[in-house]
């Protein structure tokens, strides 16, 4: 999300946005959508499809008669659930309408602010097709990282002697990605 308002904003960003920086983002996501529900990462899709069942019930209950509760009968993919749900209630047409419009994928060649990304190529569901990497890697104003291995938002490395270095790889490119932007 934060991708896809960089680029909405462009060179008009407020001077407060100084930077971005995202682990493992989902810029293309009708593509990432379907990754998911692969069998392999059928387990993943579960587990997101239970918190986004408990976030919509908790929600009914705080705003009664907003959320219709009978919309998540059948939903047992995020594409069905983004096509029921996020879509009718965000104002779009349906989950290709959402994915079309929603992607950070069509704006992040506009990102007009030091950006990192951080991605793993072995990333089991956050599919970057061929056009948005080229996107990205064309925007001088992106720090592009793709390592070998990460999963999804899993870059652990081995500790190196220091007794301060806790081994999480990803939170120390952001936060010296983010000393060097203020510098």
């Amino acid at each position: 999300m934060v991708l896809k308002l960089a680029g909405e904003w462009g060179s008009e960003a407020p001077p407060q946005l100084q930077a971005v920086a995202a682990v493992c983002p989902a810029m293309d996501l009708a593509a990432s959508a379907d990754a998911l529900h692969e069998p392999a990462n059928r387990i993943y899709e579960y587990y997101f499809l239970l918190q986004l069942f408990r976030r919509m019930r908790r929600k009914a209950r705080h705003f009664p008669g907003f959320l219709d509760l009978s919309r998540l009968r059948g939903v047992r993919s995020l594409r069905q659930f983004d096509d029921r749900i996020t879509a009718y209630y965000c104002g779009f047409t349906g989950a290709n309408d959402y994915y079309a419009r929603a992607a950070a994928a069509n704006v992040v060649d506009r990102i007009a602010v030091p950006t990192l990304i951080i991605h793993a190529a072995n990333d089991p569901f956050i599919r970057l097709r061929p056009e948005t990497r080229e996107r990205v890697l064309r925007n001088p104003n992106i720090t592009f990282i793709e390592s070998a291995d990460g999963g999804h938002c899993a870059f652990i490395s081995a500790r190196n002697g220091d007794p301060n270095y806790d081994g999480r790889w990803a939170e120390r490119e952001v936060v010296e990605f983010a000393h060097n932007v203020a510098r």
